[in-house]
């Protein structure tokens, strides 16, 4: 009784709380644990405080034969403490809470529902076993005609025989006892117990381990993902801020001098590293392999454009940001932007000797 008052103390503690801080959006979000906590902690409150409370007025004002008949009154009772029941739903509430615990129930939901083929296996493996049980020891095959009273009780009709080797299944040994006397016998019982506790069993135990182990390797990548992306989120948001209050011009596009600027700055330099993850040589890489292509782009755009009469996409601060995304992981990005760089580099150098020879 202390331990359930104590709960219901701490659960209208909590329901008043977020009633204070939500105000009407605790009931016009519609979100369905809130009218969950809100019923069970008024049910609750009900049954352990109120309902005793007007049973003690009932006893001191009214005559004992008067509080006997009153039946609506103990009705209400056997209601509320249905009612309480639902206290165990928070269990599922607190499962989400702790990831590791709702990770080993992501994991016993995705088994069961892999479970059923296994399951069915069973079924078909205990009927055909239990056809042949029926006819070589029911009927006394294997026992020499022999038929004794255990044999007739276990293996008597096939629904017997499927209940007898269901328990022999979970280690029942007493159900064989009328066989294990005859070479037969034992032979039939090996048989069984290879094809059920070491194939069958060991095919579930299988299944379930695999998914459970793949269910929580899918969960972890997708926390994984989800920090990546904060984390990349908060990245772009800081280099957006520091390339912002360096470029002057709000062109988008960091030059060299603008870069240097950035690096002599103690402040500016240690926001850069701590924003980026990188070292100062690994900046200073990405800078030079996209400033770079901007540089031996212009004399190729110039050439492009009077050709086709279109300009082309500039390098800004922002492929500098976008190229942090996934940097470090095993794709090894930065290779890729170097031999991209190099492509592009070469690239321009031909259509500026091309041009140079045409002209000539």
């Amino acid at each position: 009784v202390y331990v359930e008052n104590f709960l219901q103390t701490v659960y209208t503690f909590e329901l008043a709380l977020r009633l204070k801080k939500n105000g009407k959006r605790f009931f016009t979000s519609f979100e369905g644990w809130n009218y969950l906590d809100f019923v069970m902690v008024v049910c609750g409150a009900m049954d352990l405080w109120l309902m005793p409370a007007v049973h003690g007025i009932q006893q001191l004002l009214f005559d004992k034969a008067h509080h006997q008949e009153n039946t609506m009154l103990q009705g209400v009772f056997r209601i509320l403490t249905l009612m309480r029941l639902v206290r165990v739903l928070r269990l599922v509430k607190l499962l989400k809470m702790v990831k590791p615990l709702y990770r080993l129930l992501l994991g016993v939901m995705e088994s069961v529902r892999a479970m059923q083929w296994v399951i069915v296996l069973t079924m078909l493996t205990l009927y055909a076993c239990a056809v042949v049980f029926t006819n070589l020891v029911g009927k006394g095959l294997v026992t020499q005609g022999e038929i004794s009273a255990g044999a007739l009780k276990s293996f008597g009709s096939v629904p017997r025989s499927l209940f007898s080797l269901f328990k022999l299944m979970n280690g029942d040994l007493t159900v064989v006892e009328p066989i294990v006397g005859y070479i037969e016998g034992q032979l039939l019982f090996a048989g069984f117990m290879v094809i059920t506790n070491w194939a069958v069993l060991a095919i579930l135990t299988s299944v379930v381990s695999d998914n459970m182990i793949r269910t929580s390797q899918k969960a972890n990548d997708e926390d994984e993902r989800k920090i990546r992306e904060e984390a990349h989120g908060h990245r772009v948001r800081r280099l957006r801020m520091l390339f912002g209050e360096i470029d002057q011009d709000g062109d988008f596009c960091i030059s060299t001098s603008e870069w240097q600027a950035i690096l002599r700055d103690p402040g500016m330099r240690h926001e850069l590293l701590q924003a980026t993850g990188l070292t100062e040589d690994d900046v200073n890489m990405y800078f030079e392999c996209l400033s770079e292509d901007c540089e031996q782009m212009s004399q190729a755009r110039a050439i492009r454009q009077s050709k086709m009469g279109s300009s082309e996409m500039q390098m800004d601060y922002y492929s500098f940001i976008e190229s942090m995304k996934d940097a470090g992981q095993l794709a090894d990005k930065r290779s890729v932007l170097q031999v991209t760089s190099q492509l592009r580099r070469l690239e321009n150098r031909l259509e500026v000797m091309m041009h140079s020879n045409n002209m000539d």
